[in-house]
């Protein structure tokens, strides 16, 4: 083979092997960019942050939060109201959240919107703020700043924490529809058996006497008597020309035998104490005995309230922290 033959030959075998490089490359590009392709198609970016979980939203809540007040409701349903309703104002007019457990008792009986799932979560740590007082008004008590985070608890059983938003909290106490239903089925068979064709033409008064745990107390707590509930019957009996007494109570042996006879008087007992409330509530007037059970009446009644003038024992542990003027509105009537 000649020199130029040889040279001929090499040049051919090195542009076949720089063809089968060249080939080789292409289709290992190929390849590559289909399986890249196919994986960006299946596989979902990794996120950055979780943000369903609970810890996670309870955190960011606060963090939003100016300031929040937790009420702690403890107590009879009466204490609970007083609890409720000084948070409720106290938000209000400090710009403040309030924070209210969707499953608290209050919940359950009145039309409450201010509730939340994670309140119990949300409260725990937040300072306490507590009134160990009870009836007697203390303005310094609310002296915190709207920034502030606080559980606001105990007593708290004065008018003046919250009587500029009584409209408001009205709407907020509204029974809900199927108690207000029963009280004015409870109502309306005892007017059929009355014989009493209209509503309107009657005065309805509720009458809460207080008894159970009271009866022989040593707080000082003074329970109604006999001649009270016939002093307040005869102040309803002179005002109005036809009044009809509906009574609840504790201790309804006790009532049957000392309401006064000369006045028509209905005894109920529903069972619950939420539709016994609801009921006397329904009525135009209340007579209250001793208790906040027995307040709210008068409070979400409206009309004509009565009160046990001497509510207190003299000299006892209940008289030293009784502000009369702070726990009983200036348009009630003590008697």
């Amino acid at each position: 083979m000649t020199e130029k033959a040889k040279k001929v030959k090499y040049l051919a075998q090195c542009g076949l092997i720089l063809f089968l490089v060249c080939f080789i490359l292409k289709w290992t590009h190929n390849i590559s960019s289909v399986f890249l392709k196919s994986s960006i198609e299946t596989i979902s970016p990794v996120p950055l942050y979780i943000k369903s979980t609970s810890r996670r939203h309870s955190y960011s809540m606060i963090k939003k939060m100016k300031g929040s007040i937790c009420p702690i409701l403890q107590g009879g349903l009466g204490n609970r109201l007083f609890q409720f309703s000084t948070a409720f104002a106290a938000a209000r007019s400090k710009n403040m959240n309030l924070i209210i457990p969707s499953d608290a008792d209050i919940s359950n009986v009145f039309e409450i919107n201010e509730t939340l799932n994670e309140a119990r979560e949300l409260c725990k740590g937040f300072r306490k703020i507590l009134d160990r007082a009870s009836p007697t008004y203390h303005q310094n008590l609310l002296n915190f700043s709207s920034t502030d985070n606080i559980q606001l608890g105990y007593g708290l059983q004065s008018w003046k924490y919250f009587y500029m938003y009584d409209k408001q909290l009205k709407t907020q106490l509204t029974f809900r529809k199927h108690i207000q239903h029963k009280a004015k089925q409870t109502i309306d068979k005892i007017l059929q058996r009355r014989h009493i064709e209209s509503r309107k033409s009657v005065n309805l008064v509720g009458v809460h006497i207080r008894r159970g745990d009271k009866v022989g107390n040593h707080d000082g707590f003074n329970i109604a008597t006999p001649e009270y509930l016939n002093r307040s019957v005869n102040y309803y009996a002179q005002k109005y020309e036809a009044v009809l007494f509906i009574v609840i109570s504790d201790g309804m042996s006790w009532s049957m035998k000392n309401m006064p006879s000369h006045v028509p008087v209905e005894y109920i007992s529903l069972g619950k104490r939420e539709l016994d409330m609801a009921t006397v509530v329904a009525c135009d007037h209340t007579i209250m005995t001793i208790g906040t059970f027995g307040w709210w009446i008068g409070y979400l009644t409206g009309g004509d309230v009565v009160y046990v003038k001497n509510a207190a024992a003299k000299g006892s542990r209940f008289e030293k922290i009784l502000n009369f003027k702070d726990h009983f509105y200036p348009h009630w009537i003590g008697l």
